[in-house]
């Protein structure tokens, strides 16, 4: 029993000492290590900065960007593109601490992968798939002597051999259907003018001064075929041929801002009224408006042909010998053939710069659309090969890096179809607008022809 008592009491003493000596020192070797683990939480809170992406500006927009193009506008990574190193990449993937959430890993590869879409975004947005093509039409403001501001001159020979027969009809009947028919046919934007000589008095020696004087503008407008042709039926046969003086007062029918005159003389035979006709039309062609003066010779003899081809010469224009109202009627439609012809080559100019536009527009959506598919694969493959290294690093199903793969597919996918819708939808749009335009061109091209066909042939 004693010795019971004594080893208690040994016992009690050993606990005493353990406690207040062991004890204390345990205490403070159990506190160091937290004080040193929160020193270095402390210290990678301080290190690791979340990135802040930064975006280009996109100005002048009518509209708010959608997320989607706002993420497009991201300014590039440090390795997109060319700018990729595999061995500086591993070594930047090292660097990234281990605690991050899924959003920071994310945002750290973005910061180092994100490709540069700003350019191809600024086409996009700006990117106007109208076709629109815009040439002259010919019987408004084409450039080109009997079309653009045209005036048409018509000098009608009132001259009493005018009222010699030609079959059926008198000269004078039928120069006025071809002048008729003619006038019909001028461009809807050029204006045309009936300016008679000769007309006053008679044919006889007497009245060879009255007539000799004689000039007289019937018409200058635009053609309004009620009011030409109330004004042709003033013309009658009677008197001598003052072509000489008929050129010289043409002047003062074309109207002002008139880019180009073309000048038909009607007439049956030369100059007899002692004028020099040759020198007037010398004279037109020598202003400021540039005239041609072209002779349609009427039933005329040698001694007349010859003459009147000087006239056409001397005003760069030509001589056309007629000697029945068939031939007449047949010149004048040859006249109209150039307009025709215009209109003509108005619709495939129109039809070949639709066409060219289109093509351009196509191949500047497509080639946009392609760079920025190639773009978001090189850009989505780079953050997958960085994912995949991050989860070897950290080894663990369960950290944020080794559940991102889902998101980064997702977040290329959605770039990648962006590209391919956008582009596609301004492709399928430039293609109908450009169609569209053609088909316009031709059209209207095509009825144009139709009335100038018909016109000629005096339907």
């Amino acid at each position: 029993m004693k010795r019971l008592l004594i080893g208690l009491a040994i016992l009690s003493f050993m606990l005493t000492a353990c406690s207040s000596g062991d004890g204390s020192q345990s205490a403070q070797t159990d506190a160091e290590p937290k004080e040193t683990e929160q020193k270095n939480d402390s210290e990678k809170e301080e290190t690791y900065t979340p990135k802040e992406a930064s975006y280009y500006e996109m100005e002048d927009l009518d509209r708010e960007l959608t997320d989607i193009e706002k993420e497009m506008f991201r300014k590039p990574g440090v390795f997109s593109g060319e700018q990729y190193d595999e061995a500086k990449v591993k070594e930047a993937l090292d660097q990234l601490p281990d605690d991050l959430t899924e959003e920071q890993y994310m945002e750290e590869l973005l910061y180092l992968f994100a490709e540069d879409y700003h350019e191809e975004m600024q086409t996009m947005l700006t990117f106007d798939s109208t076709v629109d093509v815009s040439i002259e039409r010919p019987d408004e403001t084409v450039d080109t002597p009997t079309l653009k501001t045209a005036h048409y001159a018509i000098l009608v020979d009132a001259s009493g051999s005018m009222a010699a027969k030609v079959g059926s009809k008198t000269r004078m009947d039928a120069a006025k259907e071809a002048v008729l028919e003619f006038a019909k046919k001028v461009p809807e934007n050029a204006t045309i003018s009936l300016r008679v000589y000769g007309h006053e008095g008679s044919n006889s020696e007497a009245d060879k001064k009255a007539s000799c004087s004689s000039t007289e503008s019937l018409y200058s407008a635009s053609f309004d075929e009620n009011a030409f042709q109330q004004a042709l039926s003033q013309v009658k046969p009677v008197g001598w041929t003052p072509i000489a003086l008929g050129l010289q007062s043409v002047k003062s029918d074309i109207p002002k801002n008139t880019d180009e005159v073309v000048v038909y003389v009607v007439s049956d035979g030369i100059e007899t009224c002692d004028g020099d006709p040759v020198q007037e039309a010398k004279n037109l062609v020598s202003a400021d408006i540039e005239t041609v003066v072209n002779i349609i010779g009427f039933d005329v003899d040698n001694e007349g042909q010859t003459l009147l081809k000087e006239v056409a010469a001397a005003g760069k224009g030509e001589f056309t010998y007629v000697n029945s109202e068939q031939e007449l009627k047949k010149y004048m439609r040859a006249q109209y053939e150039e307009i025709q012809k215009k209109w003509f080559e108005w619709k495939e100019a129109g039809k070949e710069q639709a066409f060219k536009l289109k093509e351009e527009k196509k191949k500047l959506a497509f080639d946009t659309k392609e760079s920025m598919k190639e773009k978001s694969t090189r850009e989505k493959e780079c953050l997958k090969e960085a994912q995949a290294y991050l989860k070897e690093r950290f080894d663990d199903y369960e950290h944020p890096a080794s559940k991102m793969f889902s998101t980064i597919v997702d977040y290329g996918n959605e770039k990648w179809r962006y590209a391919v819708d956008t582009g596609n939808r301004l492709y399928r749009e430039s293609v109908d607008s450009g169609n569209q335009e053609y088909r316009e061109y031709v059209d209207e091209g095509n009825e144009k022809i139709r009335e100038t066909i018909d016109k000629k042939n005096g339907n």
